[in-house]
């Protein structure tokens, strides 16, 4: 499906079980009714994975985006779910020790099966940008380049193959080997840059020419009631934490077919709009 025929794309950042939260965002965008049937017609949405943990309702969240995804599907639309490292952490933890819902065995079993179907993602792009869970390093990118044999290496080459990493390693049972799924030092791990599902925000945003791909992804919550962004909003982080821990910021971002961006988010009871306008680059 292009995305140019599609109406407009709605972005959502991390969930982590808040399905009161994600129901509001996905009414006040019109993707869902009071029922939580699609209403989106040919709208995209992105969620840029994280849906489960901490909150009260991971399965009911997990729940809701594949009933509308297939509804979505149906009615010439499309739901994108992303992979984050909370799904990462499932699949790869065979005790499941630090899941806080029930039967998490089952979910990660779900979630493999969804993975080699592509219901589930670690990459999309609608021409314009790359989305990931956490954004894509100079360093992965190049990496990943080096396993693509076709040039020249366009947006979409490059999440396909992203794509088919991440289905690679379900086969295998390995999250840990290809730099896409390393952990960087600052998230506690041994490497000192982090793959897509671990770098941190205020490391992308010094990675030297990652903004070289216009991107938007989630993983560090602001805590604020805004995106966080720089390089003239070719990086963006929508997760403001949505879970009550990081501040309960109700947000989501709408990207019209133009390319224009808008910032939805909650104060108090009411809705703001913003528009995210950059400023024009110098040539």
């Amino acid at each position: 499906m292009k995305t140019k025929n599609l109406k407009r794309r709605i972005v959502v950042g991390d969930v982590h079980g808040e399905l009161e939260s994600l129901k509001e965002i996905l009414i006040h965008a019109k993707l869902i009714d009071q029922e939580e049937n699609w209403t989106g017609e040919r709208s995209v949405l992105i969620q840029t994975g994280d849906v489960i943990d901490r909150g009260p309702d991971s399965w009911g969240c997990v729940e809701l985006l594949r009933k509308i995804q297939e509804q979505a599907q149906e009615a010439g639309g499309l739901v994108v779910r992303l992979c984050g490292n909370h799904e990462v952490m499932l699949m790869q933890n065979s005790s499941n020790s630090y899941a806080d819902f029930k039967k998490p065995e089952i979910l990660a079993s779900q979630i493999k099966e969804e993975i080699s179907l592509g219901k589930i993602q670690a990459s999309y792009t609608d021409g314009e940008r790359l989305y990931t869970h956490a954004g894509l390093r100079s360093e992965i990118r190049a990496a990943l380049e080096e396993d693509i044999r076709t040039r020249p290496v366009n947006l979409k080459r490059l999440s396909n193959h992203i794509n088919k990493v991440l289905r690679d390693a379900v086969k295998k049972n390995d999250f840990e080997t290809h730099p896409i799924f390393h952990v960087d030092s600052k998230r506690g791990g041994p490497h000192e840059v982090g793959g897509i599902f671990w770098g941190d925000y205020s490391l992308i945003c010094d990675s030297f020419k990652a903004y070289n791909i216009p991107q938007i992804f989630g993983h560090t919550p602001s805590g604020k009631k805004g995106v966080m962004h720089c390089h003239n909003f070719r990086l963006i982080d929508i997760d403001a934490g949505m879970h009550d821990g990081y501040g309960g910021n109700i947000l989501y971002l709408e990207v019209s077919k133009s390319g224009n961006i808008l910032q939805h988010h909650k104060d108090g009871n009411v809705w703001i709009k913003t528009a995210l306008c950059p400023e024009k680059e110098k040539h």
